[in-house]
């Protein structure tokens, strides 16, 4: 989608939303879920890349807002993996595969199960994007009861209330159809992703193998209470929790809501670190030119001149972001094993993946992101006019078809042909070098 994803003549269904009574109801929810949940992950990602810091020291300008956003954008990780786990316990682990185009339209586009319309757009940090973070992450009214049978969702939580409901019905005796949660207990459970998952600068949950009713309302509370907080009396909701509000027995069990640390970059109070003038007073500004890159809005290759450094280097990008997902859909796709000491589990196929996973993400997404995030963009690289204040370049996060099964095999092919322009994508510890060690996946 191009231009403007939310047109002005676009008014918001009437009416009730339709229950969740059976299976296929529930399955085209959670897919969606999934969708929104996936697409948030680049928008975050991208306004953290923007700011300069490589977050070397705690003083750097930029370090505490860089250091909260990545935690937000690794529990969104962890929301994506919940819903997928409940896909999978309810029997529909093939609804979706992330390495497709349904899963990588491209930006902008239009925040689905939402209205009234929020358009998504790829952009640098500034207060205007933290603006519309915030509203994807937006508190739930909940002071009546019927919040949930209201019609389209107003708010994410409104969305997953609607979810929970349709789990609490299709796990009663009273629905036509049930959810098989023996089955999930006895076998599914086998293909939930578990381990492989931390994050320093967020939360303490984890990923939650889902086997009931109980453990998948659980995982539904974990991705609402991360994102617009959880309410204090069960109604409201919390706008801000610190650790420092709690006796020191439960410090550290209770974090800010996904809001209120988009709500505080935007103020200011936690957004350049403590970078002061000779008054005292924050040298920085989010906004600020010296502590943020001056990224290309929407990037695309179709904004590129093909066959140029930076075009070939943002087709990386792609491509390594859409192994992610690849690789994604593989752990998916083989179950966790039992272990015993002549077959321990860090000797698995399926732990090899989810370590891969992990080791792509922090050693190859984000030093190829840097890299294009600190490359200017000249006339002679863009296909329309280049705009007299210089632009910097970023990670589009589009579909890349591979044109084989082997995505790690086009990945050192890709690679090794831009090291020429990007020495810096090679040696010891480089990308070139991460890529040689990630697992080998093959497409279907």
């Amino acid at each position: 989608m191009t231009g403007n994803p939310c047109p002005d003549a676009d008014p918001c269904p009437p009416g009730p939303a339709p229950a969740i009574t059976t299976l296929e109801d529930l399955t085209q929810h959670l897919v969606a879920a999934a969708k929104v949940e996936l697409s948030t992950i680049p928008l975050y990602l991208y306004a953290t890349y923007s700011i300069k810091t490589k977050g070397y020291s705690q003083w750097a300008a930029g370090k505490s807002a860089q250091n909260t956003m990545i935690g937000v954008a690794i529990e969104e990780m962890l929301h994506l993996t919940l819903v997928r786990n409940l896909l999978v316990a309810i029997g529909s682990g093939d609804a979706i595969r992330l390495y497709s185009t349904d899963f990588t339209d491209p930006y902008p586009k239009r925040m689905l199960q939402r209205c009234p319309c929020l358009p998504l757009h790829l952009r640098r940090v500034s207060k205007d994007q933290i603006g519309t973070f915030m509203q994807i992450e937006w508190p739930e009214d909940r002071t009546h009861e019927l919040l949930a049978d209201v019609h389209p969702y107003h708010t994410l939580g409104e969305f997953y209330a609607r979810i929970e409901k349709g789990l609490e019905w299709l796990s009663s005796g009273e629905a036509k159809e049930h959810i098989d949660w023996d089955k999930a207990k006895r076998e599914l459970w086998k293909f939930q992703y578990h381990r492989g998952y931390w994050n320093a600068n967020g939360g303490s949950d984890t990923p939650l193998i889902i086997v009931d009713k109980d453990s998948a309302i659980e995982a539904m509370k974990v991705i609402v209470d991360q994102g617009e907080g959880a309410g204090t009396d069960g109604l409201l909701p919390d706008p801000i929790v610190r650790d420092d509000d709690y006796p020191p027995e439960d410090i550290g069990k209770f974090q800010a809501s996904h809001f209120t640390k988009f709500e505080e970059i935007q103020k200011g109070l936690n957004g350049i670190g403590v970078v002061c003038d000779d008054n005292g007073k924050q040298k920085f500004t989010i906004d600020d030119s010296e502590v943020i890159w001056p990224l290309l809005d929407d990037p695309a290759l179709d904004k590129l001149v093909k066959d140029r450094p930076v075009y070939k280097l943002t087709e990386f990008s792609n491509a390594v972001y859409c192994y992610v997902l690849a690789l994604l859909d593989a752990i998916y796709a083989r179950p966790m094993t039992p272990y015993t000491d002549d077959a321990p589990f860090h000797e698995s196929e399926r732990y090899g993946l989810e370590r891969g996973f992990v080791a792509v993400m922090q050693g190859i997404v984000y030093p190829v992101a840097d890299l294009l995030v600190r490359t200017p963009l000249t006339q002679e690289d863009m296909r329309d006019v280049c705009p007299p204040d210089p632009l910097h370049a970023g990670p589009p996060f589009e579909h890349y078809q591979f044109v084989t099964k082997n995505p790690k095999g086009e990945l050192v092919a890709l690679c090794n042909n831009l090291l020429a322009d990007y020495p810096e994508l090679g040696g010891d510890d480089g990308v070139q070098r991460q890529i040689s060690l990630l697992p080998d996946i093959t497409l279907p």
